[in-house]
C-alpha cells in the first residue's frame, strides 16, 4: 500500500510540474501572439499616416477643385474610414487630447514653439495621430507643443 500511494504521489507531483510547464508555453504564446498582433497593426497604421499624408497634400495643392478629383478623393477618404473601422473592432481608438493639451505617457514631443496666447504643454500640431489599444498605448502621438 505504501508503494501505491508512493507512486501516486509521484505521479501526481510530475503532472503538477507539466502543468506548470504547460500554462508557463500558454503564457509565453499569448504574449508572442499579441506582439505579433501589435506589430500588424502598428503596419496598418502606417498605412493610414499615408492616407493622411495625401489627403493634406491634395488640400495644399488644391487639387480637389474638379469631380474627377474630388470623387478620386471621396474614395481614398473612404478607404482610410473602411481601415479606421477595422481596427476599432480590434479595440485600436485614436488619442483624443482634451484641451488640446499633451499628455505626457501618450506624446512623444517632437519640437516646441513660444506661444503667449496658449499655456505651455498646449498641441499646436499632431504630427502623427497616437493610438490606444484596449485603453493601452499602442502608439505615441506625435507632437508639436507650446513652451514658453
Amino acid at each position: 500500500m505504501i508503494i501505491i500511494m508512493s507512486k501516486i504521489e509521484e505521479k501526481i507531483t510530475e503532472l503538477l510540474k507539466e502543468n506548470i510547464h504547460l500554462k508557463n508555453d500558454i503564457e509565453n504564446n499569448n504574449t508572442k501572439f499579441g506582439d505579433e498582433k501589435k506589430e500588424i497593426f502598428l503596419n496598418i497604421l502606417q498605412i493610414l499616416d499615408t492616407f493622411e499624408r495625401a489627403e493634406l497634400s491634395i488640400k495644399e495643392h488644391n487639387w480637389d477643385t474638379n469631380d474627377e478629383s474630388r470623387k478620386s478623393i471621396e474614395r481614398l477618404i473612404t478607404a482610410k474610414k473602411k481601415t479606421l473601422s477595422i481596427l476599432e473592432k480590434y479595440g485600436i481608438t485614436k488619442i483624443l487630447f482634451e484641451n488640446n493639451v499633451s499628455i505626457d505617457k501618450y506624446c512623444k514631443i517632437v519640437d516646441v514653439e513660444p506661444d503667449n496666447t496658449h499655456p505651455n504643454n498646449y498641441i499646436l500640431s499632431i504630427e502623427k495621430d497616437g493610438y490606444l489599444i484596449n485603453k493601452e498605448l499602442l502608439r505615441e502621438a506625435e507632437v508639436i507643443v507650446v513652451k514658453n
